[in-house]
C-alpha cells in the first residue's frame, strides 16, 4: 500500500511540472479541427482506449494526471458503494445501492472515455502550435536561355519561412 500511495503522489507531483495543461487549451483550441498528425505526443485512440479500460488513465497518458485521478477516483467510489450495497449490512436496500454504484460507474467510465480523446487532441494542437516549425527549402535545377554559345545553368534554393 506504501508503494502504491507513494506512487501516486509521484504521478501529481510530475503533473504539477507537466506543460499539457488542458483547463487552459480547451479555450484556446477546439478539437473538432483536429487531425492526427505524424510527431503528435498523444494518441487520442490509444488515452479512450486506456479509460475505457481503466477510467482516467487516458488523461494521465495525456498528460493530465490529477484529471486522470479525479475520474479514477469517482470509479473506485462507485465501485466501493457497490459492493457496499452486496454486504449483507446492506439488507434490503442492498439492490437499489448496487444498482446506483453500478450505474455511477458506468457514467463516469463512458464520460472518461470522451474526455480523454478531447484532453489528447487539445494538448497535441498546444503542442505543435508551441513547437510548430513552419518552413519550406526547395532546391531546383535552373536553366537560363539558349542563345548564346553557353548555356547558363544553376541551382535555385528557395526558403519560405
Amino acid at each position: 500500500m506504501k508503494k502504491l500511495c507513494l506512487f501516486l503522489g509521484c504521478l501529481l507531483i510530475i503533473s504539477t511540472v507537466s506543460h499539457a495543461q488542458y483547463k487552459i487549451n480547451r479555450t484556446k483550441y477546439d478539437y473538432n479541427t483536429y487531425q492526427y498528425q505524424t510527431g503528435d505526443p498523444y494518441n487520442p485512440a490509444f488515452a479512450g482506449f486506456a479509460s475505457f479500460l481503466v477510467p482516467g488513465m487516458g488523461q494521465m497518458a495525456s498528460g493530465e494526471v490529477r484529471r486522470g485521478a479525479c475520474f479514477f477516483g469517482g470509479c473506485t467510489s462507485c465501485f466501493l458503494l457497490m459492493i457496499l450495497g452486496g454486504s449483507t449490512a446492506a439488507g434490503e436496500n442492498g439492490y437499489g445501492v448496487i444498482l446506483l454504484g453500478f450505474a455511477g460507474f458506468v457514467a463516469i467510465d463512458l464520460i472518461s472515455l470522451v474526455d480523454a480523446v478531447h484532453v489528447a487532441k487539445v494538448n497535441n494542437l498546444a503542442f505543435r502550435d508551441k513547437y510548430k516549425t513552419s518552413y519550406k527549402i526547395q532546391l531546383s535545377p535552373w536553366f537560363g536561355s539558349v542563345q548564346t554559345e553557353s548555356v547558363p545553368a544553376g541551382l535555385s534554393l528557395r526558403v519560405k519561412f
